[in-house]
């Protein structure tokens, strides 16, 4: 990420150790972690100057993710619900916003990520499962849809799920080619009951948990009205019958 830089990388800019010292010191450099310090320029547009809570949640976790991969050696990407926070996905809870998750090759070696406020999960990467995101390395959105609705009970996945797809930040046929291209991984089923359920219609995390609810409980799930807008565009309403 433009503006994250390690002890190492900031040394062989020219600085001294001395002169790190006082740059952050005179609050023009930020600590994120040991040894890896952001501008104070790149934390005020990330956090700072962040328009809402929700914005400011996302930008401090793609620093916090930042920070992890540039210590980190092997082929790694910030994934699971770190992704989904900075994506702005419909995660249920809260905490994750402070825990790095990532998601790093098998076989990778020399990594540092073992420590606390870091969840390292161990997977294949491909190339397609991967974009970068103002310059932080994240899995792709169906990958991370996927890799929550292995993972997170039925209704979370959901919830997950149906706010990517009525972002529009992918569609349920991205989520089956991932589906496709792990055919093995633990959890598969789930996200295959999770990406069949999902529906772009839903405008919020309490609207798909109803809906998962009610599938849990052997009901017919809550009608979702569709409405156009004036602009066009589809507007979902869930109606309780």
């Amino acid at each position: 990420m433009e503006g994250v830089r390690t002890t190492a990388e900031l040394l062989s800019s020219g600085l001294s150790a001395g002169r790190i010292r006082r740059l952050v010191r005179d609050g023009a450099l930020c600590p994120l972690r040991p040894g890896v310090y952001a501008s104070a320029a790149t934390v005020t547009s990330l956090v700072r100057d962040a328009r809402d809570e929700k914005a400011r949640q996302a930008g401090g976790q793609l620093l916090r993710l930042a920070a992890t991969l540039a210590v980190t050696s092997s082929r790694s990407a910030g994934s699971h619900r770190s992704a989904a926070l900075v994506y702005g996905l419909g995660l249920v809870g809260r905490g994750a916003e402070s825990v790095a998750e990532i998601t790093r090759t098998p076989g990778g070696r020399g990594s540092r990520t073992g420590d606390l406020g870091v969840l390292v999960h161990i997977a294949a990467l491909p190339a397609e499962h991967v974009g970068s995101y103002r310059g932080v390395l994240l899995t792709s959105v169906p990958r991370t849809v996927i890799d929550l609705a292995r993972s997170l009970p039925f209704a979370q996945g959901v919830a997950v799920a149906d706010s990517a797809l009525h972002a529009r930040l992918t569609s349920k046929s991205e989520l089956a080619a991932v589906i496709a291209e792990c055919p093995r991984w633990p959890g598969l089923q789930r996200a295959r009951e999770v990406t069949a359920f999902s529906d772009a219609r839903s405008e919020s995390v309490l609207e798909s948990l109803s809906r998962a609810v009610f599938r849990q409980a052997g009901l017919p799930p809550p009608d979702l009205q569709v409405q156009v807008g004036d602009d066009g565009e589809i507007i979902g309403r869930v109606d309780f019958l």
